[in-house]
């Protein structure tokens, strides 16, 4: 997509057609198709995105398909090294140049989601503390055992 800061990446799916008639995401800023912003007209209606990316609308009263344009995909050589910049952006910093991406599909109507079982974690998580709390105590009684220790020592006539 375009941004004032420059050309950024996401993989936020929540778009919306502005007042311009631009595919734009959630905070306004226009997606890039492969030949630039996609724009709408105002007769169009139905719009379709395909697996690979292509957006089709039903123009008018028609009932033929007209191509819109085509979401650039792009994939990176490193995409740890991507730097998130917030709101769901990410710009390319040291994950190299993007590459046109042919192996990734789009699902209409889907929303992404966490690959992480929820509840398992949660339960990985209590057990973390647990464990964390036994281990400050014992921390705690080893702590006081050797205060005792000490004070009792003090308390040897010389």
């Amino acid at each position: 997509m375009q941004t004032p800061a420059g050309e950024r990446y996401t993989k936020d799916g929540s778009l919306q057609i502005n007042n311009q008639g631009q595919l734009v995401t959630q905070s306004g800023n226009p997606v890039l198709g492969t030949s630039g912003p996609i724009v709408f007209q105002p007769t169009d209606h139905d719009v379709t995105i395909s697996a690979d990316g292509t957006v089709t609308v039903l123009e008018g009263t028609s009932r033929t398909d007209s191509i819109r344009g085509k979401l650039r995909l792009a994939s990176f050589g490193d995409a740890q090294k991507l730097l998130k910049e917030g709101y769901n952006l990410y710009a390319a910093g040291d994950a190299g140049a993007p590459q046109a991406d042919t192996k990734s599909t789009i699902t209409q109507g889907y929303v992404e989601k966490s690959n992480v079982n929820s509840v398992s974690e949660m339960g990985r998580m209590v057990e973390v503390m647990r464990t964390y709390q036994q281990v400050a105590t014992l921390l705690q009684q080893q702590s006081d055992l050797h205060k005792s220790a000490i004070e009792k020592l003090a308390d040897v006539p010389a």
